[in-house]
């Protein structure tokens, strides 16, 4: 019985069993095919595409103190250094160019300078929004008591040198002293006092004979300016006439004959100097020939009068260069008529032979007048004539402590 009961037992527990190894067996072999394609699968050639990965990198060493470039950063593999610009903005440091200025070094007192002025050039003229600097305007009657009346607008700055410029203007018909408010406005500006005078004019009307009445004139004025001087904080010694066409041959006249006893009369101030310092001519006629001669000397140079021709003789300022009081400046365009620019020649070689210190400036392609539009301001070419000007006066009378 025992052995039927074991037998049974086993019976129970070996069936179970059994099955499950013949099941086992049959899943085995549903998965086999799986197990063997994931064996058999060859590693991929291309790379399989990675999600964005967060990789550390190591912390900068702090840089050490030199001017040398930072060390290196190393990045694992497996990322792409990222390349970062710093732009670094330095302020600029103002550098100041020197200004370059060209300027005529006087010359010895036995050559005379010969420059070009920059008439037609393309240098553009100073556009200064400096205000003029205040002054003192006023007319006198400058003559000598008994003698015609002859006015003068005296301008003074408020601040100023010892050197003055008697302004005469050309235009010997019509001319007036008004024409010289541009010149006159350009030297209180730069602190120059002036004194623009009025003269006899030759007109048709003018009863003869005129020389050297208007010539007398302007001896009168620096003979005014010399006995005012001291009030005027002005030195009797540096006052310099500055003449325009017709006025530039009266002016060349008062340089080339201080104090001739041949000008004395009614209209010339006894006693007192005539003498001026200096002689700035523009586009003048320096040999004493005008178109109204015979009214003006009183007759032809082929007259046999011997007042005639003393009067010719003294007019010539090329013939009288040799007694020059002072230095000259002289401007002429190349565009003048042939007489002009005969005098413009002449009247420096003269001065030039005499010893004398002698400076013509040529502007390209001015003619007479190139420096005043019809209101008497100064044009662009007029503005650098007169800068020049200035830059001349300050080197033959330099300011005095």
């Amino acid at each position: 019985m025992w052995v039927a009961i074991a037998l049974g037992v086993v019976a129970v527990v070996t069936v179970p069993l059994l099955f499950f190894a013949l099941g086992r067996d049959s899943s085995s072999d549903r998965s086999a095919p799986r197990s063997t394609t994931t064996a058999t699968i060859a590693p991929l050639t291309t790379p399989t595409t990675i999600g964005p990965q967060t990789v550390p990198v190591p912390p900068v060493p702090p840089l050490p103190p030199t001017t040398g470039p930072p060390p290196a950063v190393t990045v694992p593999p497996g990322r792409a250094p990222r390349t970062t610009t710093t732009t670094t903005t330095t302020p600029a440091t103002p550098t100041t160019t020197p200004e370059t200025t060209s300027r005529t070094t006087p010359g010895s007192t036995t050559d005379p300078t010969v420059t070009a002025a920059p008439g037609s050039t393309t240098t553009k003229p100073s556009t200064s929004t400096t205000k003029p600097k205040p002054s003192t305007r006023k007319t006198v009657v400058y003559s000598p008591p008994g003698a015609p009346k002859r006015q003068g607008d005296l301008v003074l700055p408020r601040e100023h040198g010892d050197t003055i410029v008697v302004l005469v203007h050309g235009d010997g018909s019509t001319g007036t002293r008004k024409q010289m408010r541009g010149w006159a406005n350009f030297y209180a500006e730069h602190g120059y006092p002036s004194f623009a005078i009025d003269y006899l004019l030759s007109k048709a009307s003018t009863p003869a004979t005129v020389y050297p009445k208007p010539e007398t004139d302007v001896k009168a004025a620096v003979q005014y300016l010399r006995g005012r001087a001291a009030e005027l904080g002005l030195d009797a010694d540096r006052i310099v006439v500055q003449g325009f066409d017709a006025g530039a041959a009266l002016g060349a006249q008062a340089l080339v004959t201080p104090d001739d006893p041949f000008f004395e009369g009614p209209g010339h101030y006894p006693n007192a100097s005539d003498k001026p310092a200096g002689f700035i001519g523009f586009y003048g006629k320096y040999d004493g020939l005008r178109r109204d001669q015979n009214r003006y000397y009183g007759g032809q140079p082929e007259s046999a009068d011997p007042q005639v021709q003393a009067r010719y003789a003294k007019a010539n300022s090329i013939a009288q260069a040799p007694n020059a009081a002072g230095p000259v400046l002289l401007f002429h365009g190349d565009a003048e008529e042939l007489e002009r620019a005969v005098s413009a020649t002449s009247f420096p070689e003269a001065l030039q032979n005499a010893g004398k210190d002698v400076t013509l400036s040529v502007v390209p392609g001015a003619s007479p007048y190139f420096d005043q539009d019809k209101s008497g301001a100064l044009t662009p070419a007029g503005k650098q004539a007169a800068q020049e000007v200035v830059d001349w006066l300050a080197a033959r009378f330099p300011a005095t402590s």
